[in-house]
């Protein structure tokens, strides 16, 4: 084990203070009273440094030092006192001391233990050095330049056991946090900690067992603990003989480029994942879209979309079981209708006392819910038909504020309900809501039977209750015109008020609606309104039902709403008093349309009139334009629809002639007598 030899000779060097504070690892020291005493002590073994006071009884420290000189020359001398002034240090100079160090009460203030340990080190260097060794005149101006380098540079001993280091420089020091005295006489493998890859270790040993130079990137940890990346290069030196003498080490901080490599790295491997990912993903959207969207499209009913969605569903192979589930009113809980994959269960159904299932939290909250299997509770109904390791997804089904129900499907694997399979299921919820939607409206044009709900109440209702509640009037609802921002502009006749007092009292709301009038007559006006937010008018089409009355005076309103038999009215009441508090559900009955209504008719003439034609002529008909006297110019209604007069005649030319086309292609011509 390599340690050096220090003899301290007086009362400044000896005290306790300073014996303790050397580095026991890598410092022998040796004590002496006096001159004769100490200078006995060097014949006798030698010492790599001495370390003396001033005062030393009836001689003195320079006394000691000039007799070193006389028989150990090139002996480092540290002048240690706390009795000395400018006059002893001169002389001490003079004498060619080594080093002069004022004691403290504290060595670690004084520095005289890194001072002494550095010393000895240099002169242990130097010891092993023939003085005939050509290398040997130039040792002191190659450790200055090592001293001096910017990186860390270290010295080890291999003929010493354990390859103890022998030098480091200061920038060692700054790289690690290790000082000298606390490195020397060790080998380098304490800078090793847990993240240190065992693997370049071996190659770092193999390298120094074999003599060879090596050139690694190394995890290593400073004094306080914090890891860095350490450029570290080991290469062997040998005399004229080709012995190992010596082994270099150079020491560079390449953390900095070390993680931005890592995270480059990372960052590659994240975005090869994502891609892959994505990639099955878009795959997954592929088919699993291609298929929903086509029944959504060739379905003629709502029971034929739900049975060919759930079968696209399970042919992905991704998917063990899927259902159908609506909100039952009676018992609140979701209920399950068409399913796959669910074997002979007769009855599946969710019920309403369990806010966290992912079914009623989805149904709740309008978004996708996922949940592992593990993490559902011991008596969850999904525990039949989703594996150990898989999960569930609940779908809401929605198109605009109108609630469809959900669906609900159950993973292989729980690690495939990611963000990605999220963003899959909430595609398909749209296209499905949107789907269920079509289909709805589609019955409400087409089906003999309807069903009528009536509500009645008062504020707060509809902006057109509203207004009628602030204005102290009655207005009812004649209409309304769909704009192409999607926005309705609504129809409505004020009667016992004039124009101005309606637009009075829309500012007073909290929403305040634009008001337009369209025409005033003795004890009325004929007014368009266009509410701030969403209107009653989109409230009830995206449920499914189309408004058949409204009208409001100061203390009541009442609402009346068809809905086709097939759909479920439930979803139109709930949304409708949800959404206007005032209201309430005062009559409920199953309705049969004239059976001479023209269905056919109506059909053909939404697929014969353009947007804008439909527009017009509705804006034409709810402003009284074709009553006479005319209380309200084209020019009027072509300035509310933001186009000019010759445009506003020419689309409503094209539709009366269209309407009148497919009018009389309806009449059988009337015989006429001979």
């Amino acid at each position: 084990m390599l340690a050096f030899d220090v003899l301290l000779v007086g009362a400044a060097p000896s005290r306790p203070a300073v014996l303790e504070a050397f580095p026991e690892e890598i410092v022998e020291t040796t004590t002496a009273s006096g001159v004769d005493d100490a200078l006995e002590t060097l014949t006798r073994g030698g010492a790599d440094c001495v370390v003396t006071d001033y005062a030393l009884g009836e001689r003195d420290g320079i006394d000691l030092l000039d007799s070193i000189r006389e028989s150990f020359p090139a002996l480092p001398v540290v002048l240690y006192t706390a009795d000395g002034d400018e006059g002893v240090a001169e002389t001490a100079i003079d004498a060619d001391v080594t080093a002069y160090v004022a004691a403290s009460d504290d060595p670690a203030e004084d520095g005289i233990i890194d001072r002494v340990v550095e010393q000895a080190r240099r002169n242990h260097v130097s010891e092993t050095v023939e003085e005939s060794d050509p290398t040997a005149a130039n040792l002191k101006l190659a450790e200055l330049a090592m001293d001096e380098a910017p990186v860390g540079i270290t010295v080890a001993d291999p003929n010493e056991p354990d390859e103890p280091l022998i030098y480091v420089n200061e920038a060692f020091e700054r790289l690690t946090g290790y000082d000298t005295y606390e490195v020397l006489g060790r080998n380098c493998r304490f800078l090793q900690g847990e993240g240190t890859d065992p693997e370049t270790v071996e190659h770092i040993r193999r390298a120094v067992d074999d003599q060879r130079s090596i050139s690694v990137e190394i995890l290593n940890y400073r004094k306080n603990g914090e890891p860095f990346w350490n450029q570290l290069s080991v290469a062997p030196v040998h005399d004229e003989d080709g012995d190992l003498t010596h082994y270099l080490g150079f020491q560079t901080d390449i953390t900095e480029r070390k993680e931005v490599e890592l995270r480059s790295r990372r960052q590659a491997e994240e975005l090869r994942a994502d891609r892959r990912a994505r990639e099955r993903l878009l795959a997954r959207i592929d088919g699993i879209m291609q298929r929903v969207t086509a029944a959504t499209v060739e379905s003629t009913s709502r029971a034929e979309l739900e049975e060919r969605v759930c079968k696209a569903v399970l042919e992905t192979n991704d998917y063990e079981a899927v259902w159908f589930g609506t909100r039952q009113a009676t018992s609140d809980r979701i209920v399950a209708g068409e399913r796959a994959g669910c074997g002979g269960v007769d009855e599946l159904f969710i019920p309403a006392d369990a806010p966290e299932d992912p079914v009623n939290e989805a149904v709740r909250t309008g978004t996708v819910t996922v949940a592992q299997t593990e993490s559902l509770a011991p008596d969850s109904p999904h525990h039949r038909f989703a594996p150990p390791d898989g999960g569930v997804a609940s779908i809401p089904l929605r198109y605009r504020d109108a609630d469809y129900g959900v669906l609900v499907v159950y993973a292989s694997r729980a690690g495939s309900l990611d963000d990605h399979e999220t963003a899959v299921f909430e595609a398909l919820g749209r296209v499905i809501g949107t789907g269920i939607n079509a289909l709805q409206n589609q019955r409400l044009l087409a089906t003999d039977e309807y069903i009528e709900l009536t509500f009645t109440g008062s504020s707060p209702a509809p902006v057109v209750a509203e207004l009628a509640d602030r204005a102290g009037c009655e207005i009812t609802y004649r209409g309304a015109v769909s704009r192409s921002d999607g926005k309705f502009v609504l129809s409505v006749l004020a009667s016992g008020v004039n124009a101005e007092a309606i637009e009075e009292a829309a500012k007073t709301l909290a929403d305040p609606p634009e008001v337009r009038t369209v025409a005033p007559y003795d004890d009325a006006c004929l007014l368009e309104i266009i509410p701030a937010g969403e209107s009653i008018v989109r409230t009830v089409l995206d449920n499914n039902g189309s408004i058949r009355g409204l009208t409001a005076d100061g203390d009541r309103a009442e609402l009346r709403v068809e809905v086709p038999r097939t759909v479920n009215p439930n979803m139109v009441v709930e949304t409708v008093i949800d959404r206007y508090g005032g209201l309430s559900l005062a009559a409920q009955r199953r309705r049969e349309r004239d059976p001479n209504s023209r269905t056919e008719l109506i059909e053909s003439l939404r697929d014969e009139l353009t947007d804008r034609q439909l527009e017009t002529v509705q804006k034409a008909y709810l402003s009284d334009y074709f009553e006479w006297p005319r209380p309200v110019s084209g020019e009027s209604i072509a300035d509310s629809m933001g186009i000019t007069r010759s445009t506003f005649h020419q689309h409503l030319r094209a539709a009366q002639s269209k309407i009148m086309g497919e009018l009389f292609e309806e009449i059988e011509p009337t015989p006429q007598p001979n």
